[in-house]
């Protein structure tokens, strides 16, 4: 199945963790909403799309892990705009493009 977008509407969260789980789809770009998200793992899935530029408002995010997906097009820029940002995990997908100078 996929990921719920009503995720979205759970403010007080601060650790998504959904890996391995056959989840499939794409990254719902509202998880951007989730302002207390310090953790985000939705690695090992089979997701689709792109990352979310959304997930650049997630400002107290520490891990952003979506490594062995099948993410496509280019990391985006906005991701640089993650002030606590400590682990950045994004291989093996099918990422096109450079890193972000941002970043």
């Amino acid at each position: 199945g996929a990921v719920p977008s009503e995720l979205g509407h759970l403010q007080a969260l601060e650790t998504l963790s959904l890996y391995h789980n056959q989840l499939t789809g794409a990254v719902p770009s509202e998880l951007g909403k989730l302002q207390s998200l310090e953790t985000l793992a939705l690695s090992s899935n089979q997701l689709t799309g792109a990352v979310p530029s959304e997930l650049g408002h997630l400002q107290a995010l520490e891990t952003l892990s979506l490594y062995h997906n099948q993410l496509t097009g280019a990391v985006p820029s906005e991701l640089g705009k993650l002030q606590s940002l400590e682990t950045l995990a994004l291989s093996s997908n099918q990422l096109t493009g450079a890193v972000p100078s941002e970043l």
